[in-house]
């Protein structure tokens, strides 16, 4: 069956803004992205590599308020509708449980302010690749992985286009660590997950093999996990503020998640209490991008 991903508006607006949404992970070195240096040709250093068959970049309709990201597993496409062009540089560079507007430095005001349609295609040779690395790292579905072909494609055509040229940094933000309570895991809420088990047809992908279903109803507050590693619970809850896993527990588990808030902060909207974890704040190093060059997108 086809599968498709759209993200409206007012949901990535959760996952973007300086209340926003997503992960901690993190490049060690400051180094050039797409280019040889920063002073470098992006296109040059891109010689080689996959690339889109056909990007088209227009100025987005004023007064348009329909906004979505859109990139099916079983499809050719990469398009972000309507949306300023700093989303899909972060696209590129960053996982996209990471993709807020703090995550990028050095960018001029018309990279927030200007809305943009972009849209990209694979080719035909590059297509059965293209489609098996999104199935298991759609960023839509699965916010914690990096689908490498889709950001080098990404990155060559912001290069090609943009004259994109970025450097990469970490800075340190607030953040928390999930780590087991004095007492231990709560192994009454917190089950082993067997192979053979039932999964809701509702389940959506957070990872290699987790799944959750989410919350349908305010009156039922609960999110239920199932094959959910401590790593993949971290990175779901970290949709505004990063959360690291250091549990030091290793396997797959089935659990309920009960929400107490909407503030925006983990530790204060979730009962992890009730796992027998906790949340401690900690300073995390983020993975920043800063912009050294990019001009206006050239004409189709």
């Amino acid at each position: 069956m086809h599968r498709a991903t759209a993200i409206p508006i007012r949901f990535v607006s959760l996952i973007l803004a300086a209340c926003s949404s997503l992960f901690a992970s993190a490049a060690t070195a400051q180094a050039s992205v797409g280019v040889g240096n920063r002073t470098g040709s992006a296109q040059a250093a891109r010689a080689h590599g996959p690339a889109f068959e056909v990007v088209s970049i227009k100025p987005g309709k004023p007064g348009d308020t329909n906004s979505f990201i859109w990139l099916p597993e079983n499809g050719d496409e990469y398009h972000a509708r309507n949306f300023p062009l700093y989303f899909t540089i972060e696209m590129a560079f960053l996982p996209y449980s990471l993709i807020r507007p703090q995550r990028l430095q050095g960018a001029p005001s018309w990279v927030w302010h200007d809305y943009y349609d972009f849209e990209a295609k694979v080719s035909e040779a590059e297509l059965a690749e293209w489609q098996k690395l999104l199935r298991h790292q759609n960023p839509l579905i699965n916010p914690m992985g990096r689908d490498e072909m889709l950001q080098e494609m990404l990155q060559r055509a912001l290069a090609e286009r943009c004259k994109l040229v970025v450097h990469r940094i970490q800075l340190e933000v607030p953040g928390y660590t999930l780590v087991v309570g004095i007492h231990g895991p709560n192994w009454k809420e917190l089950k082993e997950s067997k192979p053979d088990e039932a999964i809701p047809s509702k389940a959506q992908k957070i990872g290699e093999s987790a799944r959750i279903v989410p919350i349908l109803s305010p009156d039922q507050p609960v999110l239920r996990y199932f094959r959910t590693s401590m790593a993949e619970l971290a990175a779901s809850l970290s949709r505004r503020t990063p959360v690291e896993d250091r549990t030091g527990l290793t396997g797959e588990y089935d659990f309920n998640l009960l929400r107490l808030s909407t503030l925006g902060d983990p530790g204060v909207d979730w009962n992890v209490r009730a796992l027998g974890l906790r949340l401690v704040r900690i300073k995390v190093p983020t993975e920043t991008i800063v912009i050294d060059h990019i001009e206006r997108p050239s004409p189709n």
